[in-house]
């Protein structure tokens, strides 16, 4: 029923719409990653800032 309404949009317009899942996923997944590991990176350096000062 549904199928048949969007169909006759994309006929109507003359364009269509592909959406790329696997793209999209990887792209996430990429972005998950920087995350984190600027997270972590910015914890490790602050735990070395910390114990440069307590060295002092």
């Amino acid at each position: 029923m549904c199928k048949g309404k969007n169909n006759a949009l994309v006929e109507q317009s003359g364009s269509s719409l592909n959406i790329d899942v696997t793209k999209i996923v990887k792209y996430v997944c990429i972005a998950g990653v920087l995350i984190v590991s600027i997270v972590f990176g910015t914890m490790c350096y602050l735990k070395i800032m910390n114990k440069d000062r307590e060295l002092d």
